[in-house]
């Protein structure tokens, strides 16, 4: 593809030996993003760059250590245990490099914890597919065994005219991290995002888009199932390139939530958004929207609610060496308590990527979350604030063989005192990929 050869002149890699693209890297091993679930099973397989092909199978081996287990602020119980991250996934065309992973977070209005870049690439049909098993295994707490899994396919067909389609599915198999909402157990849940989305080149400089989304969301226990959901969301974006990579860019959405269980409220939510799009390439590109958003109960008796909305995605590659990614939002959330309606959250994370060798990298995060509890103030007067800050360390040691080593430091304050903790993780890796 005339896009790898991009990015292979980008990072100035010798063709015949081994390539791997910095934003390609997982933050963490420990996903303490706050723009995902904490326990989302990590993409192994975009570690190192693969032999150029259709097809890449990879598995991921690694000795984990946690000072805090169950994220408590008292009692702590330390823990070792063994992680093992099998996986594979398809491109058509052939690529060295998968597409770059969805953000699914169970909490945000139809699914998805940010919005979603056009890349609409040279070649006519694209596709990919990936299936992912996260297998956590405890050295003392057995009954904390469990097993993540995610599955993902893409299908985009660029039509002659300047029509583009492209249809994306995400399953996932996850849990909600320790200590989450009022629960202080392993909430496991199953998700589904199918989302589509159809683009039309008006000319040169305006195109539109027309998106819709359904995101279903299930929990296994009982006692959880107040907080199951199905979302149908839509939404039209309008752009107009007033520079040669600048866009000015337009944008309503409009997204319905319906509650399984009648505990917590249905909604709909409007939200209207003015930004800036600037996009040079896939790996260096950034958005700015700024917005408001109107939620609306169903039930009688709630507030309905009007917020100002604010979303950056910034990815820059400033020298053929150094990659920083910079993530930051403000949004109205699901809530995972019972006794309020919805949340308020800003959060932002910045990710530095810097090349020391050809075979080794280094990577640092640093994020920061702040969750508003909302609704009635004789029981909602709760807010939340978590930190993280972390590196990870990688060096590829032939093409089909990479190790890493990381630590991460996590703290949450509240404004309710059993939910605050604070937990220090290290780990070591090993993953195989073809």
């Amino acid at each position: 593809m005339a896009e790898e050869v991009v990015v292979e002149a980008e990072e100035g890699e010798v063709r015949g030996r081994e390539v791997t693209s910095p934003y390609l890297l997982p933050s963490l091993q420990y996903s303490a993003s706050p723009f995902e679930q904490e326990t989302a099973a990590n993409r192994i397989g975009e570690i190192m760059g693969s032999k150029r092909g259709y097809i890449h199978p990879y598995v991921g081996i690694g000795e984990y250590y946690t000072d805090n287990l169950f994220n408590t602020e008292s009692d702590r119980k330390g823990e070792f245990y063994t992680r093992i991250t099998p996986g594979i996934w398809v491109m058509l065309p052939a690529s060295r490099y998968p597409i770059r992973q969805i953000r699914t977070l169970n909490t945000a209005p139809g699914g998805m914890a940010l919005s979603r870049f056009r890349s609409k690439a040279s070649s006519r049909l694209q596709a990919y597919g990936g299936y992912q098993a996260d297998i956590l295994r405890h050295s003392r707490f057995t009954s904390e065994d469990h097993v993540n899994q995610r599955g993902e396919g893409f299908i985009r067909y660029n039509f002659r005219g300047g029509l583009s389609i492209q249809l994306l599915d995400v399953y996932e198999l996850n849990h909600d991290a320790y200590n989450t909402g009022d629960s202080d157990t392993l909430d496991k849940f199953k998700s589904n995002l199918f989302n589509t989305v159809i683009s039309y080149d008006i000319s040169p400089k305006t195109y539109l888009e027309g998106e819709y989304g359904f995101y279903t969301l299930s929990y296994n226990q009982d006692r959880l199932q107040f907080r199951d959901r199905d979302d149908n969301s839509f939404a039209l974006r309008g752009f107009y390139r007033f520079l040669p990579k600048t866009s000015a860019l337009l944008e309503y959405n409009y997204i319905t939530l319906d509650y399984d269980e009648d505990i917590l409220s249905d909604s709909d939510e409007h939200r209207v958004y003015l930004g800036l799009q600037w996009e040079q390439t896939d790996k260096s590109r950034w958005r700015l929207r700024v917005g408001v958003g109107d939620k609306d109960f169903d039930e009688s008796g709630r507030d309905d609610a009007t917020n100002l909305l604010a979303e950056i995605q910034f990815l820059h590659r400033f020298t053929p060496k150094t990659y920083v990614e910079i993530l930051g939002s403000r949004t109205t959330n699901e809530t995972d308590s019972l006794t309020t309606d919805y949340t308020i959250s800003h959060r932002v994370l910045l990710r530095y990527y810097q090349r020391l060798t050809p075979r080794f990298l280094a990577t640092a995060v640093l994020s920061y979350e702040n969750v508003d509890y909302e609704g009635d103030a004789a029981v909602s007067d709760r807010e939340d604030k978590r930190g993280t800050i972390g590196f990870d360390l990688k060096y590829t040691l032939t093409n089909w063989l990479a190790m890493s080593g990381g630590y991460s430091f996590i703290k949450r304050d509240s404004t309710n005192d059993e939910s605050e903790y604070d937990r220090n993780n290290v780990y070591l890796n090993l993953v195989f990929s073809l």
